[in-house]
């Protein structure tokens, strides 16, 4: 079946998904979240992996971490084995207890930066894991953000959430949302991975309008370019949006929505990254809010670093749907648009040149998404690396000897100067 070539009939399409098991979720009222909250448990003889699943907290620093989660059963997940709707959850379940299995225990946590993570898994976790991946339309296993954060957060308050799994967008703020299956159970792993949800949450509203976006200017008209005002400044609003959950992430102690610097570093952000050998694991620069913007604004230089950091994840961490939507909405070449109405329409360009170039400060500027976010990473970044998390989820080594929490802010300036270069 040919790919859809319009954002309409892109959304259209996944949103008509009667099994709702391919990867990744694309729909006018939840955007690139899930339409419902994390998924019911494996059910028959799946159910012995959440059983282990269940037991993460407490296997963490245990000795017989590694011993517990490889003593699962070897079971098949293909389709004659495992019912469509419950491949997501086996995702997630099986992406937790490959990474717990490798990053488990007191002795993972002195190993010389840790490096000497093996990179082996036991079958009986490697067979599914590859089955399960593969179903969903990804390339082999690996954890996603998919897998970690959107299909595993449900709401501390089962009131929230409906019979069959539907909630309001509106209500997913981090103080109301747990890990469904959590790894440490620690209040930094709650407000960390809550934050990812709420954090993308904020650019529901941009599916439903690029599509309109994408027919005002296919029709033109008089009044187009006081819509694309509009569309534009509520993209802008969305990054705002997006900016204000960012900073709740706090390192104070006092805070409603505190996030310890050193538990989230020698637990939950030292889990994340696998052995090499792997996809690289979740990470902020493979949400859909990022790549979204990126092709909102014509993003086209990925020379820096994390740049090209950027480009290996979309391959990756990214589902295919979300690919080609973002694929589309670069289509539009909307940036294009604008500069051109400087020759055919002088006044409307001035007003369209403001509203664009909003969206791009509120992305990328300073006090935008991607400025808030240089501060706030390569502050905890710092505390990180001096309490010995020194691996990156890209497998870049840094040290303390070289203050690398300094390089890495000026790798994340250069990338953010290849947005903030689009405006006009």
């Amino acid at each position: 079946m040919p790919e859809p070539d319009s954002l309409a009939q892109h959304v259209s399409t996944c949103s008509a998904d009667p099994v709702r098991n391919s990867d990744g979720d694309l729909t006018d009222d939840h955007g690139f979240m899930p339409r419902t909250v994390a998924g019911p448990p494996l059910t028959g003889p799946h159910a012995a992996w959440e059983q282990v699943a269940a037991r993460l907290p407490e296997l963490a620093f245990a000795q017989s971490a590694q011993t517990s989660i490889a003593d699962i059963p070897l079971l098949a997940a293909g389709p004659d084995d495992l019912p469509d709707g419950q491949v997501k959850r086996a995702a997630t379940v099986l992406g937790l207890l490959a990474h717990s299995y490798w990053r488990f225990g007191v002795a993972r946590m002195y190993l010389s930066r840790n490096r000497d993570i093996p990179d082996q898994l036991p079958p009986a976790i490697e067979q599914p894991w590859q089955q399960v991946c593969r179903r969903l339309g990804r390339d082999g296993a690996g954890l996603t953000i998919e897998d970690w954060v959107f299909n595993n957060v449900t709401f501390t308050d089962p009131r929230r959430v409906g019979p069959a799994g539907e909630y309001r967008i509106e209500d997913a703020v981090i103080e109301n949302l747990r890990p469904s299956i959590p790894v440490y159970g620690n209040q930094a792993e709650q407000v960390f991975t809550s934050a990812f949800f709420e954090i993308n949450a904020a650019v529901t509203p941009m599916v439903r309008e690029v599509c309109r976006l994408e027919q005002v200017i296919r029709e033109g008209g008089p009044d187009a370019h006081d819509e694309v005002c509009r569309i534009l400044l509520v993209a802008a609003g969305c990054a705002r949006a997006a900016t204000r959950s960012f900073r709740r992430v706090s390192p104070r102690s006092d805070s409603a929505t505190f996030c310890d610097p050193v538990d989230w570093a020698k637990t939950l952000v030292t889990w994340t990254v696998p052995p090499p050998g792997y996809p690289t694991g979740p990470s902020g620069s493979a949400t859909p809010l990022v790549h979204f913007f990126d092709a909102l604004i014509g993003r086209t230089r990925y020379d820096s670093t994390l740049g090209v950091f950027a480009r290996e994840l979309r391959g990756t961490q990214l589902p295919r749907k979300h690919r080609r939507f973002f694929d589309l909405v670069g289509e539009l070449d909307l940036r294009g648009y604008v500069t051109g109405l400087a020759g055919v329409a002088p006044a409307r360009h001035t007003a369209v040149v403001e509203a664009f170039n909003e969206a791009v400060s509120a992305f990328a500027g300073d006090s935008g998404f991607l400025g808030v976010h240089r501060g706030k990473v390569v502050n905890y970044l710092g505390v990180g690396t001096i309490v010995g998390r020194n691996q990156s989820t890209a497998h870049d080594q840094t040290f303390i000897a070289g203050a690398t929490w300094t390089e890495m802010a000026g790798k994340l300036e250069h990338a953010r100067d290849e947005r903030t270069g689009q405006a006009i």
